[in-house]
């Protein structure tokens, strides 16, 4: 097995047809391990940056790919090189990143890759994150990482909620606790009773695609303002880099792009990426001026009831914590994260300002907290003199 290392978007362009072919044999593949996620954030965020592209391949047939980049921060005042994945970073966060590997290769190429990274000149922080448990090259990299005396730490990136779906709506329904099940029917007949003109759909038309996508970004802006939460789609390269997605994502039938109309306007909107057999929720909005009918709660019903009627088997929540999620949730489970120090100055900059002073001040607090003294009782307040006059 040989690993090649190569340095430009035209490279990475070059390689679409093989990505593909070679993420549709993958046992362990996700959306954003695919070649249009990993190309478009390339295109959107990787400008400037040093590109390593890694190819590993047996009698000259790739049998892994793994795309990483080197973003330099300023830490300190000194310049720190990270290597991370592509296809992660800027204002973006996906789940389930890592190589694609080719079946029967797994372990092999996995070790290969991750000893190249290991080779890799020109960065002092290895910072990957939301890997696959499952994934050979998570084993793979922390083992190359430690034989080469790196100091590391390792664990949890994320937890993610999923609702494993049965063969039929009903069958859900029934799968619910009765309260759940009794307000899902109560909700949808509530809508329908009071706008009889409601109507479900998945917006599959790729010329009008960027009209869902203004809608989208609208009715998400719109909720997340009305209760003046933090929101999405908040810079250029976020909207553009989605709207991108989206197209490409659409044109391999990987895009679900859910909505409610009532009385003629769309109210509510998911967008979900399906993969294989599942579906996978990135972003949602809806109107508030129609929160007494729910319109958010009855569209995801419809979505249940619609990916139950395509066969999928599992609604991945993907990462964030809300409370439908939780109670729509039938199991749940991790991603990883992984970070590796050389012995650097850069490293010992990253340590020192994300790890060593964040400790030190937490004990400094703490130690101050058992050192104060208790607060004494004030004596009472005297009346006021009364007003003259």
């Amino acid at each position: 097995m040989q690993v090649r290392v190569l340095e430009s978007e035209a490279e990475l362009a070059a390689l679409a047809a093989t990505w593909e072919e070679l993420q549709s044999r993958a046992v362990i593949a996700s959306v954003f391990s695919s070649f249009d996620w990993q190309y478009l954030w390339w295109r959107t965020y990787g400008k400037g940056q040093p590109l390593k592209l890694l190819v590993a391949s047996v009698d000259g047939a790739p049998v892994g790919l793994l795309a990483l980049y080197v973003h330099t921060v300023p830490m300190l005042r000194f310049p720190v090189r990270q290597l991370r994945f592509v296809g992660t970073g800027g204002d973006t966060y996906p789940d389930d990143l890592g190589p694609v590997l080719a079946p029967g290769h797994e372990a092999a190429a996995a070790r290969a890759l991750a000893d190249a990274v290991m080779r890799l000149d020109g960065w002092d922080v290895l910072l990957l994150t939301d890997m696959n448990p499952a994934c050979a090259f998570t084993a793979a990299i922390r083992t190359a990482a430690q034989g080469a005396g790196m100091a590391l730490t390792a664990g949890r990136a994320e937890r993610i909620a999923f609702a494993t779906l049965p063969a039929t709506w009903d069958a859900w329904l029934q799968s619910l606790h009765g309260d759940r099940r009794y307000r899902i029917k109560k909700i949808r007949k509530k809508l329908n009773a009071a706008h009889p003109a409601t109507r479900f759909f998945v917006w599959t038309d790729p010329a009008t695609l960027q009209q869902g996508i203004d809608r989208l970004i609208f009715l998400h802006h719109k909720r997340w303002k009305s209760i003046n939460m933090p929101h999405g789609f908040n810079s250029p390269e976020y909207v553009g880099f989605h709207s991108a997605v989206m197209a490409a994502l659409l044109a391999r039938d990987r895009l679900r792009l859910y909505c409610l109309e009532v009385d003629g306007q769309v109210v509510a909107m998911y967008y979900f990426y399906k993969f294989r057999d599942a579906v996978y929720l990135m972003q949602s909005g809806f109107d508030p001026d129609f929160s007494d009918v729910k319109p958010g709660q009855v569209l995801l019903g419809y979505i249940v009831e619609h990916a139950i009627g395509e066969k999928h088997k599992v609604l991945d929540f993907l990462k964030g914590d809300h409370r439908y999620k939780d109670e729509l949730a039938t199991g749940e489970r991790e991603t990883l994260f992984l970070t590796a120090f050389r012995l650097r100055p850069g490293a010992f900059v990253y340590r020192l300002r994300r790890m060593i002073l964040p400790a030190l001040k937490a004990r400094l607090r703490q130690a101050a907290a058992r050192v104060r003294p208790p607060a004494q009782d004030k004596p009472p307040a005297q009346p006021a003199p009364p007003a003259a006059g």
